[in-house]
């Protein structure tokens, strides 16, 4: 079988991490057989098309290295691959045409009020799926109600009592009755098809062997099931995934936290990173531990679809924790390459980080190569972009405000001055020479200081560290000291003695 997958969102918005989760796990299925990985856009819902959202889909599948083989920026074979557009190439009129010519759907004239009466009268009695009264109406009768315009819609016709079932690939047999069944809407009052309708069409003109999509639209599947059965088409793989809840068991959702696949790249999480963590969420490596071993977690993209199959998927619900996301995003920081960091970095500041005021001067020092000595001393404990950026941001500009009430200053808070006059003297005996400027012997100088003004050790690189940095938190001071240079420090150790004595 010739492997053909794809993702089908709709232009309602920004793009959802879940859309990025689908389409990992899509894309992986066919680039792991030789296969096709596919995009199609779903806009035959109108009232909810967002501006630009199309854009916002190509953006983000390329940005998460998965950018379809087909799709309405790459074209293809069967393209449109846009709803809209394929509307006007008949193919879902065609089919539903098919589907009333043999009896399987059915004029529907019924308005919204009565639609909600007979609903309400359903439920309220627990009658099962939806049945209208014009379903078993003669053809003749409903094609008198099209000739004076009556507004309708096209359902299908459901059967009674009849066995549904499917074999799906991740949670095996699943069957249904069809008396639980909805006469589902295939086009609407408006022309379009609906979703039920137009994603079978789609999909089999598209040639899309394999649709996995999460469990939330297996409710979705027999009446699709019951489209290609009638109108005489071969069945693709139905693979339904466990669902992603957030860590108190409910939906993603915005309320809880970000769940925008750009806001995530906004606050400085890696690609590598999220699609790590992602591909974790439903999926477990087939990997052979020995006793006592830990589970492997850390895969690359190329890794895993290497190692990917369906039936590795798991039939329980995953849990997307944050924190877990974060720990990911801290190892990956941690194992690029500095010059590659380097590049993402800069790639971030300029794509998607709020604050710019350095870039400038950051890229300046990318191509000088100082930006890798910075981030060397950030990397390891940096767990975002974000924070690789305020970390190195004094490297840029002096703090505007030092903050004296720093709880570590309270032990030498009145020595802060007598302090901050030894630590300039120190750094003045220093030559120019960064190589004579050695960290022992700056070492050795803080602590004869230490020792003079009886303060603890640690507090006299707390008062330099301060005096740099504006807070309690730095870099390794000595070889921040050594990037900004004598000029720069003895400034700054100048401005925290000022202060002090106010």
């Amino acid at each position: 079988m010739k492997v053909r997958t794809r993702i089908a969102p709709s232009p309602t918005g920004f793009v959802h991490i879940g859309t990025i989760h689908n389409a990992l796990f899509a894309h992986a299925l066919a680039k792991k057989y030789n296969g096709q990985f596919i995009l199609r856009i779903e806009d035959t819902d109108q009232r909810r098309y967002v501006k630009g959202a199309n854009e916002e889909v190509y953006k983000m599948l390329d940005e998460f290295g998965l950018t379809p083989d087909e799709g309405p920026k790459q074209g293809g074979p069967f393209a449109p691959y846009i709803q809209s557009e394929r509307l006007k190439l008949g193919i879902y009129k065609n089919a539903v045409e098919d589907l009333i010519k043999n009896g399987h759907a059915y004029y529907c004239f019924l308005s919204e009020k009565e639609l909600k009466e007979i609903k309400g009268g359903q439920i309220a009695k627990k009658k099962g799926g939806f049945r209208s009264p014009y379903r078993d109406s003669s053809e003749k009768e409903a094609l008198k109600r099209l000739e004076k315009g009556e507004k309708y819609v096209i359902r299908l016709k459901v059967p009674n009592n009849e066995e549904i079932k499917v074999n799906d690939a991740i949670l095996g047999e699943i069957k249904w009755n069809s008396n639980d069944i909805d006469d589902q809407v295939l086009i609407k009052s408006d022309g379009f098809p609906t979703y039920q309708l137009a994603v079978v069409v789609d999909d089999h003109i598209m040639q899309i062997s394999h649709i996995t999509r999460a469990y939330e639209w297996l409710p979705s599947t027999p009446k699709q099931i019951l489209i290609y059965k009638y109108l005489g088409w071969d069945m693709p793989i139905f693979a339904h995934s466990s669902l992603v809840l957030d860590p108190h068991g409910g939906k993603l959702s915005k309320r809880k936290g970000t769940v925008s696949a750009r806001q995530f790249l906004q606050e400085g999480y890696l690609v590598d990173a999220i699609l790590n963590f992602l591909m974790l969420l439903g999926w477990s490596a087939p990997i052979d531990r020995k006793p006592g071993e830990k589970e492997r977690e850390i895969f690359s993209h190329e890794e895993f679809i290497q190692l990917y199959e369906l039936e590795d998927r798991h039939k329980h619900n995953a849990i997307f924790d944050r924190n877990k996301l974060i720990w990911f995003n801290q190892q990956y920081i941690k194992m690029k390459p500095v010059a590659e960091l380097a590049q993402i970095f800069i790639k971030w500041l300029k794509n998607y980080s709020i604050e710019k005021s350095f870039l400038t001067e950051i890229e300046q020092d990318q191509k000088n190569n100082n930006l890798e000595k910075k981030l060397v001393l950030v990397n390891e404990r940096a767990k975002t972009l974000i924070d690789i950026y305020n970390m190195i941001k004094p490297f840029y500009e002096t703090p505007k405000e030092i903050n004296l009430e720093i709880k570590q200053l309270t032990n030498i808070r009145k020595k802060i001055v007598q302090t901050t006059k030894r630590i300039i003297a120190l750094i003045t005996t220093f030559d120019e020479n960064s190589d004579k400027w050695s960290k022992e012997k700056w070492v050795d100088g803080m602590r004869v200081i230490s020792n003079e003004l009886n303060v603890k050790f640690r507090d006299v690189f707390m008062v330099e560290r301060v005096a740099l940095w504006g807070n309690p938190v730095s870099p390794p001071l000595f070889e921040c000291s050594q990037i900004l240079g004598k000029e720069k420090v003895l400034i700054r150790l100048k401005r925290i003695a000022l202060s002090s004595r106010h």
